[in-house]
């Protein structure tokens, strides 16, 4: 299995990229850049990075340095909306979760006044990245497809719907795959659709990555509900429970554990169907065996 090098080595030159770009905490604010810096270096799995170098790499073939250090931006960019969606989330006046990744949740740790300007910093500084490309045509297209999938149309309108959701009883499934596509799927998407825009890919080549991370997306957040519906809290790196605390509903809570597993199945299978002819294809079929293998 090539996918933990591939991994590490992806995450190695992301972190690389990171460093280089953020503010060392030494500089003022120094509470804000210790925030930021100490969420994106928490040991997240960077896995959305990771799903659009290996797109990238992918559709290109052979990338040159030069062509990966463009594409780092792009997957700089992505750790930070993720890293901003993540300190914000955790906040006690949407999740209230005290731990992220085994670690003190950034609010915890600096307060929710610095742990919303860190996540408010991050935002801003993943488009910051996207406007250093040398090719402006993409950087614009980058910056459109991003601005879209965050928006109130995907990320942010997923995480508002999840809130508002949360406090009432007998939600359509219909609302819950829509928070979990756009909350959750929704960066996976943008890392699929980046990864195709940096490398020009045609729009039907486009359509499949883009469908393949949608499934992934729904497939890893059902994951997760069951996760932390039997109280895993090794794959899931905080406490379990989060949900029933929070009185929300999910697939398991409305399907049932054995109806959730099959559909997260489904999706899963469904995505290897998308890529499966595609060349140079294995690090994509790894990274679906890799979330299949956290369906407990």
């Amino acid at each position: 299995m090539i996918l933990p090098k591939y991994f590490d080595d992806r995450a190695k030159m992301l972190d690389r990229v990171l460093d280089q770009y953020l503010t060392p905490e030494t500089e003022e604010p120094k509470d804000l850049y210790a925030a930021m810096r100490y969420s994106v270096f928490s040991g997240g799995k960077r896995l959305r990075p990771i799903l659009f170098y290996a797109t990238y790499e992918m559709l290109v073939k052979k990338a040159t340095e030069h062509q990966m250090e463009q594409a780092s931006l792009i997957a700089a960019a992505l750790e930070m909306v993720h890293t901003a969606s993540l300190i914000h989330d955790d906040l006690p006046s949407v999740d209230n979760s005290d731990e992220r990744r085994g670690k003190e949740s950034c609010h915890v740790k600096f307060g929710s006044a610095t742990a919303i300007l860190a996540g408010d910093a991050l935002l801003t500084k993943a488009f910051e990245m996207i406007t250093k490309l040398e090719d402006p045509r993409k950087a614009v297209h980058c910056i459109r497809v991003l601005c879209n999938l965050v928006s109130t149309q995907g990320m942010i309108g997923g995480q508002t719907v999840d809130i508002i959701s949360s406090s009432k009883q007998n939600i359509p499934i219909t609302v819950i795959k829509y928070v979990h596509l756009k909350k959750t799927g929704a960066l996976l998407e943008a890392a699929s659709h980046l990864a195709c825009v940096m490398a020009d890919a045609d729009e039907n080549t486009t359509n499949n990555m883009v469908n393949y991370a949608q499934n992934l997306g729904l497939a890893y957040q059902i994951i997760d509900d069951i996760l932390d519906d039997i109280g895993d809290f090794e794959m899931l790196g905080k406490e379990p429970y989060e949900d029933a605390r929070n009185f929300k509903s999910t697939y398991p809570s409305i399907l049932g554990l054995d109806k959730a597993r099959q559909t997260a199945e489904k999706l899963i299978s469904d995505s290897s169907k998308l890529i499966k002819n595609l060349p140079n294809n294995h690090i994509l079929i790894e990274f679906v065996k890799m979330i299949k293998d956290r369906l407990p």
